[in-house]
């Protein structure tokens, strides 16, 4: 069986990371032959994805309604060469291409709904179509988590070519032991508080911020080091400096090795607002750490209640709450925390996905 994947760039996102490590598992199939079409074969993470022994084939499209023709019909000629099309993202002469190749359709909808920014004339166009592609194709739509699901379902399309595969984690992500030596002598704080994301759109680290504001004062050594960057960030610095936390606060920026990082975190904290999944906490579940989210964080939720319930927050008060209790107490690694890790792991979601290409070939 031959399965081409689309990504828009070699970027070092999530989606991306994801398709990375699937692909990675995939190709340990010998009867399966995998391809990756991108939309611009450029990004951070264009080395890594050569080494997967992959076919990477660039389809050179330079916007989301880049309509060539031409560049249409040569993606189609690509598409046709594979039996089934696994999608990770909306790009208009895709899904035409798609369409036309007559080939079997899998689409992974990863949550790409503009949550947390302005959505524009061009996103509004976009989800038109994505809704007419959804409705008017026999495409099999795979949603990231419940939260995405009702989503698709309430806005996009809701019947019986919708199915729930949650994403999964290589998990084998190493530590470097010289940087985690060298970033325990740097943070000289006793209780360390951390996140690693994107500054920008739903992740809103402005929360935790603010709710760290408040609990530094009952615990003065405590540190929040955050990791990532994004265009948030002045305004991040901003709030801090406004509130006079620079000698509490650590901005990184974006980190390369940030599996490092989450390894001296004594707690990781992701404040976002309707996340469609949150595979960060999934990485820091790995480190054996715990991890604390809002009830209004969307996907990253059903993540957290699967291992801790009682990490989900529901205001600041709770947070704060939590934050304490960590502080006092060792994270207790039990065994269905362990369970709980194999079943978001890459290699489920591999299973999960190869199932759904079977299916759909037969039908």
């Amino acid at each position: 069986m031959k399965v081409i994947h689309y990504i828009g760039s070699l970027g070092f996102g999530g989606i991306e990371r994801l398709v990375y490590n699937l692909v990675n598992e995939q190709n340990k199939r010998q009867i399966l032959e995998t391809g990756i079409g991108v939309g611009k074969l450029k990004g951070e993470f264009k080395t890594e994805f050569e080494s997967l022994n992959t076919q990477l084939i660039d389809f050179d499209l330079n916007s989301g309604f880049d309509l060539n023709p031409f560049k249409i019909l040569q993606i189609a000629k690509h598409l046709k060469r594979f039996d089934v099309l696994h999608l990770h993202g909306f790009h208009l002469s895709v899904a035409l291409a798609a369409v036309w190749s007559r080939k079997k359709i899998i689409y992974t909808e990863h949550g790409n709904f503009g949550l947390g920014r302005r959505i524009k004339a061009s996103d509004r166009l976009s989800f038109f179509f994505r809704k007419l592609f959804f409705k008017s194709t026999k495409a099999i739509i795979c949603c990231n988590s419940k939260f995405t699901k009702q989503y698709v379902e309430t806005k996009f399309y809701s019947g019986k070519r919708l199915k729930l595969v949650y994403n999964g984690s290589a998990l084998n992500h190493k530590v470097n032991d010289n940087l985690k030596r060298k970033l325990k002598e740097k943070y000289d704080a006793n209780y360390i508080i951390g996140t690693s994301s994107r500054l920008a759109g739903f992740k809103k680290v402005d929360r935790l911020i603010a709710v760290f504001a408040q609990y530094v004062r009952v615990n003065p050594k405590s540190l929040l080091v955050i990791v990532g960057d994004g265009i948030e960030r002045k305004n991040l610095e901003k709030q801090v400096s406004e509130l006079k936390l620079q000698d509490h606060v650590v901005f990184e920026g974006y980190q390369s090795e940030v599996t490092t990082y989450q390894s001296i975190f004594d707690v990781s904290v992701f404040p976002s607002l309707n996340e469609p999944f949150g595979l960060v906490a999934i990485e820091c579940y790995s480190q054996k750490k715990p991890v604390l989210v809002f009830n209004d964080g969307g996907g990253i939720t059903e993540i957290v209640s699967r291992f801790e319930p009682e990490d989900v927050c529901l205001d600041t008060k709770a947070m704060i709450k939590r934050l304490n209790y960590y502080f006092e107490n060792e994270f207790a690694w039990k065994d269905h925390h362990m369970d709980q890790l194999s079943y978001f792991s890459v290699k489920r979601m591999e299973q999960d996905y190869y199932n759904e290409y079977t299916s759909i070939v037969r039908s």
